[in-house]
């Protein structure tokens, strides 16, 4: 049987937690850790997961408090702090899976540690009875992407996200300090580049809509007002061309190692910067996300 650690980043979720971990030690086929990093919470959520180890003592709980550094990041380092196991998976602290979400992700790919892998589903986005919303979650297909278009979009929502060991090596060599960067697009962009994506076309998972979730991106028409709202503050999208070419450089190809150098250098080389504004291939899939991006380039804010 296959062994997978799930990490969940925790943040004042003491009234939603138990639910989900219900749901994921209730996976079938797989054989289930979790590590639970709380980053800094102000309820009582770290009370409520101790407790709820100590009235299941057959389910492998690891409970770890830190400092208070962004979920984006809290799941990085819950990551970084993972033990050895076949697979690894992210989860909300508010969501609930269904029984077979981990192993029909994990059957989607291929029998092949040394190759970093990553396999990820789609989702039904639920009211908190798990009542299907009429406005569901458009999901990117594998053949849509690019390698640009993965450094400016997250096609992998973290939930939906399941990774094999060596996936989980290329993803922890560095955690980028670049401002608004989830970890589900790190994740994604480093296994698309250097790996092998595959997708599930099966909703998986609840992804429970709580007007305290912590979230980003959602349909499209909330993507448009966060997209919108992050431009207006000067944020249009994390650049982690650097990150890339600083500690990636050993898997980048030549003509790779050249577009990530202009999208590093664009702010203070004007060639570089009138490259990007006019590259047909770096761009969103939609009018108004590839203005926010070319705008973000032309007023240095990418």
């Amino acid at each position: 049987m296959k062994t997978v650690i799930v990490v969940i980043s925790t943040y004042n979720g003491a009234k939603y937690i138990e639910r989900q971990l219900n749901s994921i030690f209730e996976q079938s086929g797989v054989d289930i850790q979790v590590l639970v990093r709380d980053d800094c919470s102000k309820d009582n959520t770290v009370k409520v997961v101790r407790e709820y180890a100590k009235n299941h003592p057959q389910n492998k709980i690891e409970i770890i408090k830190g400092e208070n550094v962004g979920f984006a990041k809290s799941f990085w380092v819950g990551l970084s702090m993972c033990g050895n196991a076949d697979y690894y998976a992210f989860a909300d602290q508010d969501d609930v899976w269904k029984p077979n979400k981990l192993i029909r992700c994990i059957d989607a790919m291929q029998d092949a540690d040394e190759v970093p892998q990553l396999a990820y589903c789609k989702m039904q986005r639920s009211d908190a009875q798990l009542n299907r919303l009429d406005e569901q979650v458009k999901v990117l297909k594998p053949e849509q992407l690019t390698k640009k278009l993965t450094l400016i979009k997250t096609y992998n929502y973290g939930a939906a996200t399941v990774i094999n060991k060596s996936a989980k090596m290329l993803v922890c060599r560095v955690w980028p300090e670049v401002d608004d960067l989830p970890h589900d697009m790190w994740v994604g962009t480093l296994c698309h580049w250097f790996g092998k994506v595959y997708y599930v076309d099966e909703e998986l998972y609840y992804w429970i809509r709580y007007d305290t979730s912590v979230t980003g991106e959602g349909t499209k028409g909330t993507a448009t007002q966060y997209r919108l709202k992050k431009t207006l503050q000067k944020k249009s999208y994390p650049n982690i061309s650097t990150a890339m070419l600083e500690y990636y450089s050993d898997l980048l190809q030549p003509g790779e190692m050249d577009f990530l150098k202009k999208a590093s250098d664009y702010k203070t080389v004007f060639y570089d910067k009138v490259s990007l504004l006019f590259d047909p291939t770096f761009k969103r899939l939609t009018f108004s996300g590839t203005l926010a991006l070319k705008l973000g380039i032309l007023l240095n804010w990418y």
